[in-house]
């Protein structure tokens, strides 16, 4: 579950996913918000304000109140829990927001980057020739009395991100926000996963085994590309 999301270009998060990971009620959370605001607001001198954006919804027929946040507004607020778990997860969400901010701002200059779009254009036909050969994988694990091997396609592609650190994510897409060094690594672990399902199924292996080899491929394939 992402901790922070993007509208309009802008990184926010959520008063709902802040007061879960904090293990706090969540109108205790707006009610700590809504008297930062009013806080902040009687502050002089200051030029901008943290952006912050009030949502009533509805869930199961019941109405509340939420809040969106940018990372200023998130880190005032979060100075207001305190302990080691507290801390953690502050650290946690700061961390998100850099990482987003960082995709935004790639992706941006991605689009006026020759040299990057061709890669990435090049490195589609790589993804359709992987997506083929996950979709015989899925076959061959159902023959072989998997129930659920259609979870393959995104059981691969996750044990791809993880193994070489990236964040998957919707907005903006994992893929437009990779720098050139990125997605080429990315296209080469993506013929990695394809050469090992082949080969694999070519020695009549258990699908459960072929999964578990095909990540360790991708885990030593990473490594080894660090140690570079």
């Amino acid at each position: 579950m992402e901790l922070v999301e993007v509208k309009k270009n802008e990184v926010f998060c959520d008063s709902i996913m802040v007061s879960r990971k904090f293990n706090q009620k969540h109108n205790k959370v707006v009610s700590i918000i809504e008297k930062l605001l009013l806080e902040i607001n009687d502050l002089r001198g200051i030029s901008t304000t943290p952006n912050v954006t009030r949502e009533d919804r509805n869930y199961r027929g019941r109405d509340y109140t939420a809040y969106l946040m940018d990372r200023r507004f998130f880190s005032l607020l979060s100075m207001r829990f305190r302990g080691k778990k507290a801390l953690e997860w502050q650290v946690k969400f700061n961390d998100a927001f850099y990482e987003m901010e960082r995709s935004i701002l790639q992706s941006q200059l991605n689009k006026s980057d020759t040299g990057f779009l061709n890669l990435r254009d090049n490195g589609k036909g790589i993804r359709k020739e992987e997506t083929d050969t996950i979709k015989d994988f899925v076959e061959y694990a159902t023959k072989q009395g998997s129930k659920s091997a259609k979870f393959y396609y995104k059981h691969i592609t996750n044990a791809t991100y993880k193994a070489l650190g990236l964040m998957n994510q919707r907005k903006p897409k994992l893929r437009d926000a990779m720098n050139i060094c990125e997605i080429s690594e990315l296209i080469l672990a993506e013929r990695l996963a394809i050469t090992s399902l082949r080969k694999y199924m070519d020695l009549d292996r258990n699908y459960k085994d072929i999964y578990e080899s095909v990540k360790d491929d991708l885990i030593k394939f990473s490594n080894a590309m660090r140690i570079e």
